[in-house]
C-alpha cells in the first residue's frame, strides 16, 4: 500500500512539473492552426454589387470570420483571408503588445458621398493590399482565396490571392475609371522560426497581353503598444520617416496649411515637423511624402511605452509613394458606438506605386510587378535613423557636459531575439578610429544602447562617417548604418558656450550583453528537472511493477 501511495505521489509531482515545460515547449515552437474572430458593426445591406442598401444607425451585429494564425516565441500573427485578404493583428509577445488598430465597432460611412469605389467604406483595421483603384480599391471587404504553401521546422508561409474580375457597375463614382483589369494581387505572409519580424511579399500579375492601367497601395493602421482588444494610438505617438517636406491638402482642410511652414504655399508643399506628431493633427486630413520616399524604411512609435513598428521596403524602386492620414487627435474622444461619427484614434500610412491617390500608373503587357515589405515591432527606440529587417538603429554624437569629449551614441533593436552578434562602431575618414567592438546577446525587451567618448582634440581635423556595423557569427553584415561627422562643428563649439547641433545625449554604457541570461538558465534548469523526475517516474513505475508481480 505505501507502494502506491508513493507512486501515485511521484505521478502527481512528476505531472505537476511536465506540464507546466510541455506548455513552455509548445510556445516555443513555430506554429500555424485555424481560428476565428468575430467583427462587431453596425447593421447594414448590400446588392450584389456591394453597394450599400439599407443600415440602421441603432443596430450593432457581430460578423464571425476564419482565420489563420502563425506564431513563434516572439510574434503571433493573425490573417484574415475573408475580409480583404489582411494581416489583421501582430501582437509582439516578450511584451504583449498589439501594434495593429482594430475598430471595436465598424459604422458604414461616406455612404453615396462619391468618395469611395462602392460608395461607402467601413474601417476594421490590420494590414492590407489596396488595388487596381485608389481609396482603398475593390478588394479591402471581399474575400480572397488562401492557401499554406510552405510549413517547415524554419518557416511557415500563407498565400492570399484575389484577382480583379469586377467591372463597374453604374452606381460606381465616375473617377474610379480603371474598369476591369484581371489584375491577380497574390501577397504572401512568412514566419520564421527565430525572427521578430513579419515577411510580407506582394506580386501584381498583369494576366493580359495588354498594359493595363492601375493603382496599388499597401494600407496600415497603426496602433503600436496597444493592449490586445484595445487597440488606440495617444496623444504622444510620432509617425517616424526620414522625409522633410510633404504635401498637404490644405485645399480640403484649410487646418493643415497653419500646420507646418510653408515652402511652395501654391504648391501645397510645406515641411515635416509638427505632423510627425499624432496630438498635432487638429483634425482629419491627408499628406503625401514630398516628392516621393527613397529610404527603405517608416513607421510609427508610441512614446508613451517606446513601442513601435517599422515597416521596411524598396520604397526608392518598388513603393516610392507615401500617404498620411488620421482622423485628428479628438478621435480619441469619440464613442465607438455612436454611428454618426465614424472617427477613431489610430495612424493610417500608404505606401504605394503612385506619389499620390488619382495618379495612375502602369503594368505591362503580362508583366509582374514583386517586392517585400516587412513590419518589424520596436522596443525601447524613441528615436530611429536607419533600419532594415534585421535591426532598427539610432545613431548620434554629442559633446559631453565638460565639452571634452565626444561622445558617439548608439542604440539597436535587433529582429534576431536571443542570438549573439558583433557590433562595430567606427570613424571613417582621413584616418580611421574604432570606437568599439563587441558581442551582444539580442535582448527581445530593449535595446542594445552604447555611448562612447573620444577625446575632442584626438580625431584629426576633417570629415568623417561614424559607422555602425550590426553582424553575426559568420560574420555576414546584417545592418549597417552611418551619419556624417565634422570635427570643425565640435571645435568651434567648444570655443563658447552655445549649443552644437547635435542629438540628445544617451546614458553611457561601457557594454550592452543584455540580461538574457536568466532566461538561459531557467530553460536550462528546467531541463534538468524535467530529466531527474522523469527517472524518478520510471523507477517508482519500475518498482510498482515488480511489486505487483510479486503479490
Amino acid at each position: 500500500m505505501r507502494k502506491k501511495v508513493l507512486f501515485i505521489l511521484t505521478l502527481i509531482l512528476a505531472i505537476s512539473i511536465l506540464l507546466p515545460c510541455a506548455k513552455a515547449a509548445a510556445d516555443e515552437t513555430l506554429k500555424i492552426y485555424k481560428s476565428t474572430v468575430e467583427f462587431r458593426h453596425f447593421y447594414f445591406e448590400t446588392d450584389e454589387n456591394n453597394m450599400i442598401v439599407n443600415y440602421d444607425k441603432n443596430k450593432t451585429v457581430k460578423t464571425t470570420f476564419n482565420t489563420i494564425v502563425i506564431e513563434n516565441p516572439f510574434i503571433k500573427v493573425t490573417l484574415l483571408p475573408e475580409y480583404g485578404g489582411r494581416i489583421l493583428s501582430i501582437i509582439y509577445k516578450p511584451t504583449g503588445h498589439e501594434m495593429l488598430y482594430q475598430n471595436p465597432v465598424g459604422a458604414p460611412y461616406g455612404i453615396k458621398e462619391g468618395n469611395f469605389y462602392y460608395d461607402w467604406l467601413m474601417v476594421y483595421g490590420g494590414i492590407f493590399p489596396t488595388f487596381p483603384e485608389p481609396e482603398h480599391g475593390k478588394a479591402w471587404c471581399l474575400p480572397w482565396e488562401s492557401e499554406i504553401i510552405e510549413q517547415s521546422d524554419e518557416k511557415i508561409s500563407v498565400e492570399m490571392k484575389f484577382t480583379d474580375t469586377i467591372s463597374s457597375g453604374p452606381n460606381v463614382p465616375g473617377k474610379f475609371d480603371n474598369g476591369r483589369t484581371d489584375l491577380t494581387l497574390i501577397s504572401t505572409v512568412t514566419v520564421y522560426r527565430d525572427k521578430s519580424y513579419v515577411d510580407y511579399n506582394i506580386r501584381l500579375v498583369n494576366n493580359k497581353n495588354e498594359p493595363v492601367n492601375y493603382e496599388y497601395w499597401t494600407c496600415v493602421t497603426f496602433a503600436p503598444g496597444s493592449e490586445p482588444n484595445n487597440t488606440y494610438c495617444p496623444p504622444d505617438t510620432e509617425i517616424v520617416a526620414p522625409i522633410s517636406k510633404v504635401l498637404l491638402k490644405d485645399d480640403w482642410w484649410p487646418w493643415m496649411g497653419s500646420s507646418e511652414k510653408a515652402i511652395s504655399k501654391s504648391n501645397h508643399v510645406f515641411e515635416y515637423n509638427n505632423l510627425a506628431h499624432f496630438k498635432n493633427w487638429k483634425d482629419m486630413g491627408i499628406a503625401y511624402a514630398y516628392p516621393e520616399v527613397s529610404e527603405n524604411w517608416w513607421g510609427v512609435i508610441n512614446h508613451e511605452n517606446e513601442v513601435g513598428l517599422l515597416r521596411i521596403a524598396d520604397n526608392k524602386n518598388s513603393t516610392p509613394g507615401l500617404k498620411f492620414w488620421t482622423w485628428g487627435i479628438d478621435s480619441k474622444n469619440v464613442n465607438p458606438e455612436t454611428f454618426e461619427n465614424p472617427a477613431r484614434p489610430y495612424i493610417e500610412l500608404w505606401a504605394g506605386h503612385s506619389p499620390q491617390f488619382f495618379a495612375d500608373t502602369k503594368i505591362g503587357p503580362n508583366e509582374e510587378k514583386a517586392w517585400t515589405e516587412h513590419y518589424i515591432p520596436t522596443i525601447g527606440m524613441s528615436k530611429v535613423t536607419h533600419a532594415n529587417e534585421n535591426a532598427a538603429i539610432y545613431l548620434n554624437h554629442a559633446p559631453d557636459e565638460k565639452k571634452e569629449n565626444i561622445l558617439f551614441n548608439a542604440e539597436i533593436f535587433a529582429t534576431h531575439p536571443n542570438e549573439v552578434l558583433k557590433v562595430s562602431l567606427c570613424l571613417e575618414g582621413k584616418n580611421s578610429y574604432i570606437l568599439l567592438e563587441e558581442t551582444i546577446e539580442v535582448n527581445p525587451t530593449a535595446p542594445a544602447k552604447y555611448s562612447v567618448p573620444l577625446p575632442l582634440d584626438k580625431p584629426e581635423n576633417g570629415e568623417y562617417t561614424y559607422q555602425l556595423i550590426l553582424s553575426n557569427d559568420t560574420g555576414k553584415i546584417l545592418a549597417q548604418a552611418q551619419i556624417p561627422f565634422k570635427t570643425e562643428d565640435y571645435r568651434e563649439a567648444s570655443k563658447d558656450s552655445g549649443e552644437t547641433n547635435a542629438g540628445p545625449e544617451l546614458p553611457a554604457a561601457s557594454s550592452s550583453v543584455n540580461d538574457n541570461a536568466g532566461i538561459w538558465y531557467f530553460a536550462v534548469g528546467a531541463i534538468i528537472i524535467l530529466l531527474i523526475f522523469s527517472i524518478i517516474l520510471v523507477i517508482c513505475i519500475i518498482k510498482y511493477r515488480k511489486g505487483h508481480v510479486a503479490k
